[in-house]
């Protein structure tokens, strides 16, 4: 272990500049098994914003974004193996980290308190994890302990290297989210029915409100997705806002909660059967009092489009096999049953000889049949109509705009327009189905 230490002994001096009008810090890492491994550093409130760390012996070295808050994600990866550990080196301290990748009970070797307690959780949570998914967690009462463990681990380690006030808010975050998650895999673990849990959430931890009211809870991206899975009345749009802002005071959660909940009231509105004109207005009342960003409402009146008797969408840009744009309108006429797919899509390319086959086989010439593409490559569009000897009425949408104005949630999806270009049947039955849309393509006339 001595030797060990020397090898990895250094002197960081705190160096903070500005590249390109960014502020950045110089990192040095040392570390032992180095042969064939990386090390990249990324702060946690720019995750994308990550260096890999230059080595020189055992030594890391590269200049890393400054995080705000202080926390940074330490990211090694060596052949198939990766291991993220979180730390936090604020502004006035300089990273002096030392990493022992043969030791079991802690990556991190002499660090100050506030890391070692971030490593020994990062241990404490492996080790939860394992044990859960383990054939040893057989039954409700150990998984229950289990789960409690990592809540009451995270307090253990507050006290034991008596924390700063940061790394005490963001240990009690992340044991929460753990747990949550955790608690959220038992129907896998104990092969169960969701309905038939051993125990419940609230037995185990607080409400979400009491652990994810923080600053600190945006660095975890699923916190805002399990903010908005508590809320009660979720699919209510003013009632789940109203229950967010009573409860919830940061602005980076509840700013994350209430793109969730705009976001699923787009999309799982029922256009098809529902009052499109007072769910608008319901959006847009939302929009004014709760401050939600006005794209939702706009999306949402994309979607006008997905009603019987509305029109093919007018934004909606469609390009033949030379690049030519095909006017909807020439169509006119006909009933238009059309299938929208992508190269990329298995059950697309499954329903292939269905569709081919009804297209020869269809005796009402009052049908015409259109495949549209939703692949964001033209070149992969072009490559599998050639390997799949595609003909026909074969056009592309760039930008992929008509899954968008159509509400589709999947592909592949089926839609028929009627002889005046407007909309006759919003998720038409797929040519696999059978008898059944044979016998409903000749009945249009």
């Amino acid at each position: 272990m001595k030797k060990l230490l020397i090898l990895f002994s250094m002197v960081c001096a705190l160096s903070l500049q500005t590249v390109c009008g960014q502020s950045v810090k110089a990192w040095q890492v040392g570390a032992n098994d180095i042969e064939g491994r990386r090390i990249m550093v990324a702060p946690m409130d720019n995750p994308n914003n990550f260096v890999e760390l230059a080595a020189e012996g055992y030594l890391y070295k590269g200049s890393v974004p400054v995080s705000e808050n202080g926390f940074y994600n330490l990211i090694s990866v060596k052949g198939y193996s990766q291991t993220i550990m979180p730390l936090y080196m604020p502004k006035n301290v300089s990273p002096d980290i030392n990493l022992d990748f043969e030791n079991k009970s802690s990556l991190l070797v002499g660090a100050d308190k506030d890391n070692m307690a971030l490593a020994a959780y990062s241990v404490v949570y492996s080790n939860a994890n394992k044990e859960l998914w383990s054939s040893n967690a057989g039954s409700g009462e150990v998984c229950r302990n289990i789960i409690k463990r990592l809540v009451s681990s995270a307090d253990s380690l507050v006290a034991l290297y008596d924390c700063t006030t940061e790394v005490k808010s963001y240990l009690g975050i992340w044991s929460f989210i753990s747990a949550y998650d955790c608690y959220s895999s038992l129907p896998r673990i104990l092969r169960i029915k969701p309905d038939e849990m051993p125990f419940r959430r609230s037995d185990v931890l607080p409400l979400p409100h009491m652990a994810l009211n923080s600053p600190l809870a945006s660095l975890f991206a699923n916190a805002p997705n399990v903010v908005f899975a508590s809320l009660p009345n979720k699919n209510n749009l003013d009632s789940a806002l109203v229950y967010l802002e009573s409860h919830y005071t940061d602005a980076g959660i509840v700013k994350s909660v209430k793109d969730n909940i705009a976001n699923r009231y787009v999309s799982g509105f029922n256009y098809g059967t529902g009052d499109f004109d007072k769910g608008l207005e319901r959006l847009r009342n939302a929009t004014e009092k709760y401050g939600l960003d006005p794209k939702y409402a706009m999306d949402f009146a994309k979607r006008k489009a997905t009603i019987p008797g509305q029109p093919f969408p007018k934004n909606v840009v469609l390009k033949d096999t030379l690049g030519n744009i095909v006017d909807f309108a020439q169509f006119r006429g006909k009933y238009v049953y059309i299938d929208v797919w992508a190269s990329w899509c298995v059950p697309c390319i499954r329903e292939v000889p269905h569709l081919q086959k009804m297209e020869r086989e269809l005796k009402n010439k009052n049908v015409v049949f259109v495949s549209i593409s939703a692949d964001a490559k033209e070149n992969a569009w072009k490559n599998k109509m050639k390997q799949l000897g595609l003909h026909g009425n074969q056009l592309h949408n760039p930008g992929n705009t008509l899954c968008e104005a159509l509400n589709v949630k999947g592909i592949p999806f089926f839609v028929i327009y009627d002889p005046q270009g407007n909309l006759y049947m919003h998720g038409a039955p797929r040519p696999s189905q059978g008898r059944g849309v044979v016998e409903l393509l000749e009945g249009l006339k």
